[in-house]
């Protein structure tokens, strides 16, 4: 059985998955499965994804493809953990990419004797890319959930904790990752950080709509109680205004 799962969801990726597939080739750590959910793509994603197969070969990596209709992202990566065989699970996205020892980091913290394996989740610092810039650098750590999203891109959960406590809830459409993590802390899953940047993420998903956003984000921090009823609906009658606003300003 493999020590990882990485999984990289897809859908008319052949654009992006260079550096995604390229970053994994180049780990220096290689007792890894590599996982791609794709979303019946009907551009040449799978064939590109097929023609790195023979170099996960040579490294000992083991490819699986699955490739068919979803409904959306989140479902693709609920997949891929119903899916996964190793210990630790990781997910990254086909624009984003990891650094070259971020397995190897996150295993040997993983294994140091001091994390909970059968109830932790791992992360790091996350890069953040824009226009082929370094945009900023994010380093949010578990004292910060109560206040922003954290850097999911870096995360590596503990398969056991999937099982316990789910994994993606499909009806919050842009933070489900933020949504999930919230959920596990609680009910006592342990956040274990490493102080090293472990993935890259490039902006332009799907949470880059600004309002769409912000309703996820409100919903989650009321639901887990971050804030209070009556902040919630301030925030809400806020959002709901700048959104009239906008609207008006694009009309004119």
């Amino acid at each position: 059985m493999p020590k990882i799962t990485v999984i990289t969801p897809t859908y008319n990726s052949e654009n992006t998955l260079d550096g995604t597939i390229g970053a994994l080739l180049g780990q220096t750590f290689s007792d890894f499965e590599y996982i791609i959910i794709d979303g019946a793509s009907k551009d040449k994603t799978i064939e590109k994804i097929r023609s790195y197969i023979p170099a996960f070969e040579t490294k000992g990596v083991t490819v699986r493809i699955i490739s068919e209709p979803d409904k959306g992202v989140y479902d693709a990566m609920n997949k891929g953990i119903s899916y996964a065989k190793g210990e630790l699970i990781g997910i990254t996205n086909s624009d984003d990419w990891y650094e070259d020892n971020a397995l190897e980091v996150i295993w040997a913290k993983y294994t140091d004797g001091k994390t909970d394996k059968a109830n932790s989740m791992i992360y790091g610092i996350e890069r953040v890319w824009k226009d082929d810039k370094i945009f900023n650098v994010q380093r949010r750590g578990a004292s910060f959930i109560s206040e922003s999203v954290l850097p999911h891109s870096t995360f590596f959960v503990a398969k056991q904790v999937y099982k316990e406590h789910g994994a993606f809830d499909l009806s919050v459409k842009i933070l489900a990752d933020y949504d999930f993590i919230c959920r596990c802390v609680s009910k006592g899953v342990k956040l274990e950080e490493v102080d090293v940047v472990i993935s890259n993420f490039r902006l332009g998903g799907i949470s880059s709509s600004y309002f769409d956003f912000y309703e996820d984000y409100y919903r989650i921090q009321h639901k887990y109680g971050f804030i209070s009823e009556k902040k919630y609906k301030e925030y809400k009658y806020l959002l709901k205004l700048k959104k009239l606003i906008n609207k008006v300003k694009r009309r004119w």
